[in-house]
């Protein structure tokens, strides 16, 4: 990623000053790249504990007046990623006062760790995060309930990025072309499966909008929840060794499970993997010494 010229733009300067405001209501740690020096790579380094865990994302801000110019940048920020040249990124945000333009060559759905955003849009998205001075008080009677109840902006945005991560599972198994009967069969059901578990997170997600409208029963979300968790648990049970072995399965897996944790619907396998984690375990040697029989009722 080239670094950008000595000095910044009036207009620049002003927005950068104002996503920082945004994002640290938002509660994000900030770090300003163009206070460290005047060639720097980036315009802010931001991070936020999230499921247990902290996430850091490049803000890089590009204010241009023909959106065509954004492809560019977009793909320069991919290649930048995709360089691992900062080990301890988990994603890149292309920030403008345009929409990124849609085109065939950028395939955005294979670099889902590579977002782009107006500024508009990360302003909802950032007003979302930013908490409520009076939260009224809760009056879920379910672990589920309770956990919504607390924390509604950050499972919706756990389950989008899961989501994020089905939708490049997708991606990648239509591209497969099979000649075997038994392996193109193989490819459909999984297919299936992953497009399941997606249209069960989307109807996660609709149910803990609406349970903090009053708008669903509680127990209709509970079971919606455990839907899911039981179908994440099948896929487990299925394919074991596919999980462990296979780094997107791993990656999706974790992120699962996670999901289900923050939410209230599992804590076993959750602090399970953890547990082998902080013991020094790497993720396949922890994964594989989980037990199939992982799952069980603890709502």
């Amino acid at each position: 990623m080239a670094r950008k010229a000595a000095g910044y733009d009036a207009g620049e300067k002003d927005t950068v000053e104002y996503l920082t405001k945004l994002f640290e209501a938002a509660k994000f740690e900030i770090q300003r790249e163009m206070d460290l020096g005047d060639r720097p790579r980036f315009d802010l380094v931001v991070s936020r504990e999230e499921l247990g865990r902290y996430r850091k994302f490049v803000v890089e801000l590009v204010l241009v007046q023909d959106a065509r110019g954004l492809v560019d940048k977009y793909e320069q920020l991919v290649s930048y990623s995709r360089s691992r040249k900062v080990q301890d990124i988990d994603e890149y945000w292309l920030v403008s006062n345009l929409s990124l333009p849609d085109r065939p060559r950028i395939h955005r759905s294979r670099f889902p760790n590579v977002r782009a955003f107006t500024v508009k849009e990360l302003e909802r998205m950032l007003a979302r995060l930013s908490p409520k001075r009076s939260a009224p008080k809760g009056k879920a009677k379910t672990k589920i309930g309770k956990a919504i109840e607390a924390n509604e902006k950050e499972i919706v945005l756990a389950i989008e990025g899961l989501m994020l991560q089905v939708n490049d599972k997708l991606a990648k198994l239509r591209d497969e072309r099979p000649n075997d009967p038994d392996a193109v069969k193989k490819k459909d059901d999984a297919i299936a499966e992953f497009e399941d578990m997606r249209a069960e997170l989307e109807r996660i997600k609709v149910a803990v909008q609406q349970l903090k409208k009053n708008e669903v029963k509680e127990k209709d979300v509970v079971q919606t929840v455990t839907t899911f968790k039981d179908t994440i648990g099948k896929w487990w049970n299925k394919n074991h060794d596919a999980i462990c072995s296979t780094a997107s399965n791993s990656a999706l897996f974790l992120t699962a499970t996670g999901l289900l944790h923050a939410i209230g619907a599992d804590s076993t396998a959750a602090l399970t993997i953890a547990g082998s984690l902080i013991g020094g375990e790497t993720v396949a040697k922890a994964l594989k010494a989980l037990p199939r029989s992982l799952f069980k009722k603890e709502h």
